[in-house]
């Protein structure tokens, strides 16, 4: 059971629309499934995945798991991803809550957050409660794996600059989108408000999905590891597993309970 209550979370805008989300997840999606699948071996045991959405990571990584339990707050995600798993025959667990405070009773293996979920939780006594509650559920020996992309402070920099991502045919609408990405950082607290907007055949702004990420540098992202109590046993820059660096595009982290 969720120790807050998940309907009271905030869900961006993308978050309520699991047909969206899934089309562009196929076109803009990192190449993430080999890395955890390679992490986890052939014989994973149990695993929860945080911040789960439409099952992308969960379903395959299932087949690897003695046990597979995904964790979302946002409800239209998560009845597509049962969707999703019924039609492919698995018995995956997916549970309403929100994995800043939540309760499974339960232990698991690994605990895996990925394609930059942490970067969603803005709020520094949410961070306090995402890491509390993973330590709980942590079996002795257990791995949490977090994925986050390592800033550009170029980037952040620059003024703010409505820039074109993709154009594509959306197939349920049948209509030409051109989807543009804008953003304002906001230095002082670290969180980037950034914009995504959808043109459809030439009607400026059609829909809008905003949404809010904390910036973590490198640094700063080591510390909340081992703030929390958390000793990292790998980092890596990127999927292929190559060492963390300065230039690397990826922070993915590997840490267990100190």
């Amino acid at each position: 059971m969720s120790r807050s209550d998940p309907a009271t979370a905030a869900v961006d805008d993308l978050y309520r629309d699991p047909q969206t989300y899934e089309l562009l997840a196929q076109m803009t999606a990192p190449a993430d499934q080999p890395f955890y699948r390679a992490l986890l071996g052939d014989t994973a045991g149990r695993v929860l995945e945080l911040g789960c959405g439409t099952g992308r990571l969960t379903l395959p990584l299932a087949r690897l798991a003695t046990e597979m339990v995904g964790v979302d707050n946002a409800p239209a995600m998560l009845d597509y991803a049962r969707r999703r798993a019924a039609a492919d025959g698995q018995a995956i667990r997916f549970t309403l809550a929100d994995f800043r405070d939540f309760d499974l009773g339960a232990r698991f293996d690994w605990v895996l957050l990925p394609y930059n979920a942490l970067n969603h939780v803005t709020e520094a006594a949410a961070l306090d409660g995402l890491f509390a509650s993973v330590a709980r559920h942590l079996a002795p020996g257990g791995r949490f794996v977090v994925d986050s992309f390592q800033p550009d402070p170029t980037a952040l920099a620059r003024p703010c600059e409505r820039r074109r991502l993709l154009t594509y045919l959306d197939p349920y609408l049948q209509r030409r989108v051109v989807l543009s990405e804008s953003s304002r950082f906001d230095a002082a607290r670290r969180i980037n408000h950034i914009t995504w907007h959808y043109d459809i055949d030439g009607e400026v702004d059609w829909r809008l999905h905003r949404t809010a990420m904390r910036i973590l540098f490198a640094d700063e992202l080591d510390a909340l590891f081992r703030g929390h109590g958390y000793a990292i046993t790998d980092k890596y820059g990127d999927y292929d597993r190559t060492p963390f660096g300065p230039r690397s595009p990826k922070q993915l982290v590997v840490a267990k309970r100190a």
